[in-house]
């Protein structure tokens, strides 16, 4: 990829990262009450503390103690719910908490 082309996706990048934060202040009150009734067990209160960016679903099932499966799925709640993003690199999945 050429110089300019790696330029301008930092620059997309930036842009999508400013949008993103803008719309978590939007959405604050209405992902606090979604927050509230979706994280109703400790292990998903766990799990969601996990979503780091940083730490992939594999790791997160290994410091809760649960299956991948049950990370994966209660994950997918999350995401329909609008409380992460799932983050994708080298075959791996990096859930992101947006609030």
């Amino acid at each position: 990829m050429s110089a300019k082309k790696t330029e301008n996706m930092a620059e997309i990048s930036r842009k999508l990262d400013d949008v993103i934060a803008l719309l978590k202040v939007i959405a604050r009150k209405e992902l606090k009450d979604v927050k509230r009734s979706i994280l109703s067990t400790d292990k998903k209160e766990r799990i969601y503390e996990l979503c780091d960016g940083k730490t992939d679903t594999t790791k997160i099932a290994e410091k809760v103690g649960v299956s991948g499966v049950y990370v994966r799925l209660t994950l997918k709640e999350f995401e329909d719910a609008g409380l992460v993003l799932m983050k994708r690199r080298q075959g791996k999945t990096y859930p992101e908490r947006m609030l």
